[in-house]
């Protein structure tokens, strides 16, 4: 009698922990995701330290980077049996062009001036997609939206005050065009809505559009091509490519299919934070003190946005 119940509960705890395990799997809000989006961010914000060290031009270094990084977001695509090919929709190649200037701005503008004001620039982009969206989506710009728009446009004129090189101005314009081709790049991928397998075209095609570019710039001109100086920097280019890029967004893409907006906005900060200060370990590269309060009104007015439209996202739900 004793061992028949002894079996009743050994096979119900089985049962208790088998229903425990399906539902975390099931659950969007369990810790992969959200380790998933930790790594991205992490990845994400080695870019700056590493195009500082690394002893290429702008040009090489880019399209370098983006030859690796499609290659191995290829790879990734067909092994996880996403049909990814040349697209026939004019709008993916579009897209695909915005993510190559992207990619080949931001190597450029961190070449040139502090790594961040490069990321902390660039993360204005969703601030063009609120000034865009009405225009090309037909989606009304409400009131409540300028607040975020006008902190952004003060946080983005604090890193052109003070005394300021000019590579740092050729940087930050740079920057500038980098988080303005960000938000058209990321207009077009909300006009294809749950797309996944444009999106992943787009990515891919950017990179390969870049390492294109590069060649054909190297063919076209008397400019030569820059290599790595040494195993550790062609190690470092590799790791850009393969881990920072392609992996990166392979995790991304994971995350955000399980994850809210607002955890995404918010564990993804961890790059602007992080990236100045492996720049700073690696190199001693300290930002000005108008980058630091630039950055935090960026930062601010996107994270602040992301977290109302949650709220009243939450609140509608609910009503």
């Amino acid at each position: 009698m004793r061992d028949r119940r002894s079996d009743n509960l050994q096979s119900a705890i089985r049962n208790l922990q088998f229903e425990i395990g399906t539902s975390t799997l099931r659950n969007p809000h369990s810790a992969r995701p959200i380790v998933a989006m930790i790594l991205t961010a992490l990845l994400w914000s080695t870019s700056g330290w590493l195009i500082k060290v690394i002893s290429m031009d702008a040009v090489s270094m880019a399209g370098w980077r983006s030859g690796i990084a499609g290659l191995t977001l290829l790879l990734i695509a067909r092994a996880c049996k996403i049909p990814v090919g040349l697209p026939r929709d004019g709008l993916c190649w579009l897209a695909a062009v915005f993510y190559a200037v992207i990619l080949f701005l931001f190597v450029a503008a961190t070449k040139v001036t502090a790594a961040a004001n490069v990321i902390f620039l660039q993360y204005t982009a969703p601030i063009y997609v609120l000034l865009l969206e009405p225009i090309f989506l037909k989606t009304r710009f409400r009131f409540r939206d300028a607040g975020f728009v006008g902190l952004a446009v003060v946080g983005m004129s604090l890193f052109f005050l003070g005394r300021i090189e000019v590579g740092d101005w050729r940087g930050n314009a740079m920057a500038l065009g980098s988080g303005m081709a960000f938000g058209a790049f990321a207009l077009i991928a909300r006009s294809q809505h749950e797309n996944d397998r444009a999106r992943w075209q787009a990515v891919i095609l950017g990179n390969f559009v870049l390492f294109a570019a590069m060649l054909l710039f190297f063919l076209c001109s008397p400019a030569r091509m820059s290599w790595p100086g040494g195993k550790l920097q062609t190690a470092g280019l590799l790791f850009l490519g393969l881990f920072q890029i392609g992996c990166a967004y392979a995790l991304f893409t994971y995350a955000i299919s399980k994850i809210s907006a607002l955890e995404t906005m918010l564990l993804a900060m961890l790059e602007p934070i992080l990236n100045p200060v492996w720049v700073y370990l690696g190199t001693r590269e300290i930002p000005s003190p108008w980058a630091f309060w630039g950055g935090a009104l960026i930062l601010g007015a996107v994270v602040g946005r992301t977290w109302l439209e949650a709220r009243v996202s939450k609140f509608h739900g609910n009503g």
